[in-house]
């Protein structure tokens, strides 16, 4: 964001000198003087002098110290019509005493009407005035014709051009007057001042100029400057000087208008300079409506504001520059490194706009840090000739900018309601609030010789880095429209911090997430934005659910309960795409009544499973499981726990494996076996049952390998047992070699082919091997 300052030393130089010093000296101290003398001019020379005298000398002296000599080579009296006239006239004005000071005027011819009081200049009139400054010895000429001056009414006229010569410039202007009484110098027309700026020609026009000796102010009626390709005007122009000559304050008004030597322009309605002793500017503002439009090939600017104000340093170099009211800018990159016909464009929009600006290797102002406040607003949009649209909006109370190079943002760190809105390519929205945040943006490295030059680039849009943001930070991710997943992620945690470079949101203090699946929560969640993937870790809580938005889409279940699954874990590891997930260290699921607990835990919803082992340090009884479910063919209300090394469930096939030592204690008895198998009724049998009714249906286990069944006075052994829900019996079975047997308290041990527990009458059925007896027996309760 660079500032040129030239235009305001180009309206100072001119005025100071073209209105200070040249018409100043010329038309207020000369003509004072040359009053004077006019006045006293007949009484001293004689109103009855009738002859002619070559060589005419007079002097008037005051206290010892000369006012005035006048010098003419002729004199000749006066005539009937009461005229004088003065030959070859050279007339030396001195100053007062202490000063040195002598100026000059010369003519070859004056005349003086006596009776009228008018003393007019025939012909051309010479002055050499020399700098009223104190100690100065740089000189004024000018040259003028046609002056009359009026004794009676203290007014000095010119119709005539007349032209001026400083140390450093010159001047012309058409037509002059002056009113000695009131102090007021009058520039009719034309009004014009060259002047040279380091070594180029500087122009000051205005079509008409008044000076107020007294108030020391000059007014400028349509000023306008010009400096090599740069121009400035306005409708008028006020400026301000203190005693010793020095210009204090401008004051512009009218479509205040600046064209730059770039093509870039900037208008506002009313602009107040002030100036130091050495005329420099030390601040400007600007008032009633601020405008900067600026275009080349590679970039365009544009910016309003109601009003602003620019601060300056030593040397006029500008320092800061604050707008406000309705601030807005914009800068729009034409074409891109990596796609020429693409297009990038930064707005700002804020209450007040503060810029804070260094100088740069070419000794000129480049901004460094941009403060936006009150509902600020950037808006980061790139439009791709190759692909779809990207943009990102951030809001806050406060935005602070920090630049590279002056144009290209390094960081941005915004304060009070923070939010930011990207619409990414594929058309999905993340939001983000929070209290405070930051923003790191990929470096731009131009070469330094396009620093020192200043040369527009071809750049890459803005693309951030990094973004972090705290205190009460929410955030959202939406799919685009149309998109064939639906879900969207909700977010909250005390401190969100994204790398664009891994697409990882890092979340801490408290996170929770929740994509309409799965709500999560624990110490610390990194999500990965671009594969909707996610770990946890510390206090993990995880509730699956059904995403009101995918009804066909799985549901979490654990042994055909329903409602949702509750996991807590002290780590997790959640795969979006293929719905896997993994827990870790001491988990503890549960849905309803129905829980499992094991140190990891593998939960898949497309395969509509889930795994519960131990790790690599614990695997025996790694698992407990508590499974709740109507028992027997009452279908009374019971709950069974089983301990094992594994459990794999698999809601398809409505199956549960226990493997490695598996325990399963019952209402009815304890079941000691290798492994066991649980199977539920289909989903559709269970969706008959009423829906407040959270148990599981189980319809039959099997367990196998040193199978032992223990029920009170009673203990059954075999190779194989099944229980039937549906007629609550268990059937024990071995093999050819070791056949089931049963251990009474009453009746000893009792074997066959297969024995049969009733858990409705507590009786057992005894089938016999190669006599097919059956026998029967009942323990007591």
């Amino acid at each position: 964001m660079r500032m040129t300052i030239k235009r305001l030393r180009l309206l100072i130089v001119a005025l100071a000198c073209l209105l200070v010093v040249v018409l100043g000296g010329f038309l207020i101290y000369a003509r004072y003087r040359i009053r004077h003398i006019a006045k006293d001019l007949p009484g001293k020379l004689g109103i009855n002098i009738q002859q002619t005298a070559n060589g005419f000398t007079y002097s008037q002296s005051e206290k010892g110290h000369t006012i005035f000599t006048i010098h003419a080579s002729k004199l000749v009296q006066f005539k009937d019509n009461g005229h004088a006239v003065l030959h070859d006239v050279a007339i030396t004005l001195y100053g007062p005493p202490g000063t040195n000071r002598e100026d000059h005027v010369s003519g070859s011819d004056f005349d003086y009407d006596q009776k009228n009081g008018i003393a007019s200049a025939q012909g051309e009139v010479q002055i050499d005035l020399q700098s009223p400054q104190q100690g100065s010895t740089g000189a004024i000429h000018v040259k003028a014709s046609g002056l009359v001056f009026n004794q009676k009414t203290g007014i000095a006229t010119t119709d005539q051009p007349l032209e001026f010569q400083l140390p450093k410039a010159a001047g012309k202007a058409v037509g002059a007057s002056f009113d000695s009484k009131q102090g007021v110098l009058v520039l009719d027309k034309q009004v014009e001042l060259t002047t040279s700026t380091n070594g180029a020609p500087t122009i000051v026009r205005a079509s008409h100029a008044q000076l107020l000796r007294d108030a020391r102010q000059v007014f400028l009626l349509n000023p306008a400057t010009e400096f090599r390709n740069e121009r400035s005007t306005a409708r008028q122009a006020i400026v301000y000087f203190r005693q010793d000559g020095s210009a204090e304050r401008i004051d512009a008004q009218g479509n205040v208008h600046t064209v730059l030597d770039n093509g870039a322009q900037a208008t506002s309605q009313m602009a107040n300079i002030a100036l130091d002793e050495k005329s420099q500017p030390t601040q400007a503002i600007l008032d009633k409506g601020v405008n900067f439009v600026a275009k080349d090939d590679m970039q365009a600017m544009h910016g309003n504001a109601v009003q602003g104000t620019l601060t300056f340093g030593p040397d006029a170099t500008l320092k800061h520059a604050q707008f406000r009211d309705a601030v807005s800018f914009v800068d729009q990159r034409l074409k891109l490194g990596n796609d020429p016909r693409g297009s990038a464009t930064r707005q700002v929009e804020a209450s007040k706009l503060d810029i804070d600006f260094t100088t740069g290797p070419d000794k000129k102002a480049v901004a460094q840090k941009a403060l936006a406040t009150g509902n600020a607003v950037a808006t980061l949009r790139t439009i791709s000739s190759k692909g779809p649209d990207q943009s990102t909006t951030i809001r806050a109370d406060q935005l602070l900018a920090t630049l590279d190079n002056g144009h290209a943002i390094r960081q941005l760190d915004g304060s009070g309601h923070t939010k930011i809105v990207d619409v990414t390519q594929d058309g999905s929205t993340n939001t983000s609030s929070g209290d405070s945040l930051q923003i790191t943006f990929v470096p731009q490295n131009p070469t330094s010789s396009q620093v020192k030059s200043r040369t527009t680039l071809p750049m890459q849009a803005a693309q951030i880095d990094t973004a972090m943001q705290e205190g009460n930070v929410s955030l959202a991710q939406t799919p685009a429209k149309g998109a064939k997943v639906q879900s969207s992620l909700h977010a909250t945690a005390k401190r969100a911090e994204y790398h664009a470079s891994d697409h990882v949101l890092h979340l801490t203090g408290n996170p929770r997430i929740n994509n309409g699946e799965i709500d999560l929560t624990a110490q610390a969640v990194d999500y990965h934005r671009d594969t909707g993937d996610a770990t946890a870790k510390g206090d993990v809580k995880a509730t699956y659910l059904r995403n009101a938005n995918q009804q066909n889409a799985p549901a979490a279940s654990m042994f055909g309960g329903q409602g949702p699954v509750h996991i807590i874990a002290s780590e997790a590891d959640l795969q979006h795409k293929s719905g896997d997930s993994v827990f870790h260290g001491q988990v503890r699921m549960w849905q309803g009544p129905n829980v499992v607990s094991a140190p990891v835990v593998e939960l898949s919803r497309t395969q509509q499973t889930f795994k519960a082992h131990g790790d690599g340090d614990s695997k025996d009884h790694a698992v407990d499981t508590t499974i709740s479910s109507a028992m027997g063919s009452k279908r009374q209300p019971g709950v069974i726990r089983v301990r094992s090394n594994t459990l794999v469930y698999s809601d398809k096939d409505r199956r549960g494996d226990f493997d490695g030592d598996v325990v399963a204690v019952a209402p009815d008895g304890v079941v000691r076996s290798d492994d066991a198998q649980f199977f539920l009724r289909p989903a559709v049998q269970q969706k008959t049952q009423s829906q407040s009714d959270a148990s599981s249906q189980i319809e039959k286990i099997v367990a196998e390998g040193d199978v032992v069944l223990t029920q009170p006075s009673r203990k059954g052994e075999g190779e194989k047992l099944v229980y039937t829900s549906a007629n609550g019996r268990y059937v024990l079975t071995g093999t050819a070699t070791g056949p089931p047997r049963i251990t009474d308290a009453a009746r000893g041990t009792t074997t066959g082919a297969a024995l049969i527990f009733n858990d409705q009458n507590d009786s057992v059925e005894v089938s016999g091997g190669q006599s097919a007896a059956v026998t029967k027996t009942r323990a007591p309760k």
